[in-house]
């Protein structure tokens, strides 16, 4: 990689990370050139260098910001660790690293062309795929789980995707006021959940 190219790729990344911070504080709407400028420490022509407009931006920062999340997660996991384990570990883990981020990601949640998908649209397909990457390693870790016995025998994909909103949905709580837990107690209840069930045990008297 050249200089320029490496200059290139630190700029880039700073203008991003800057805009994750404000799209945290500021909402979509309220995200702005000026804004991101003036967070990154540059002159606004500098954004306009790399981004066409201010959807460009928007766009680029929160797919890298998706990434960055999801390789933060794929750092702390260990493959090797005993099926369940790992799984109990992911969990744990994306409870920690979505409460660090919550302003940005409840950002994402309130956006609402963020939630409908688009076919054909480029920009969607490719948000699309940056989740599918994140359900994919939560499947990965499903799969290891079921050919070890540890689990039943399920769709990974589907019980994959059932974990993530299960895991989001304990964000949604705190976002609402509604739960002030620390997130070890939060994957607590999310896991015993998603392994053991809400079916009371025969003559459990639903206790």
């Amino acid at each position: 990689m050249t200089r320029e190219e490496l200059i290139k790729e630190y700029r880039v990344r700073e203008i991003l990370d800057a805009a994750r911070r404000v799209i945290g504080r500021h909402g979509f709407d309220g995200t702005t050139i000026d804004r991101v400028a003036e967070e990154a420490r540059i002159a606004k022509g500098t954004i306009y260098l790399y981004f066409g407009n201010k959807d460009d931006l928007l766009h680029a920062a929160v797919i890298e910001g998706i990434r960055s999340l999801n390789a933060e997660l794929r750092r702390e996991d260990n493959p090797a660790a005993p099926p369940l384990e790992r799984i109990e570990n992911l969990v744990r883990n994306s409870l920690r690293i979505q409460n660090a981020n919550q302003d940005f990601l409840k950002a994402l949640m309130l956006e609402t062309r963020l939630v409908a998908f688009v076919p054909g649209d480029p920009r969607a397909e490719e948000l699309r795929a940056t989740y599918m990457e994140y359900l994919g390693h939560l499947a990965n870790a499903l799969t290891a789980a079921i050919e070890a016995g540890a689990i039943r025998r399920v769709d990974p994909m589907v019980a994959a995707f059932t974990l993530s909103e299960m895991v989001t949905g304990t964000l949604r709580r705190r976002l609402f006021g509604l739960n002030s837990n620390p997130p070890e107690e939060d994957a607590d209840g999310v896991l015993d959940m998603f392994l053991n069930g809400v079916r009371a045990a025969p003559g459990g008297g639903g206790r």
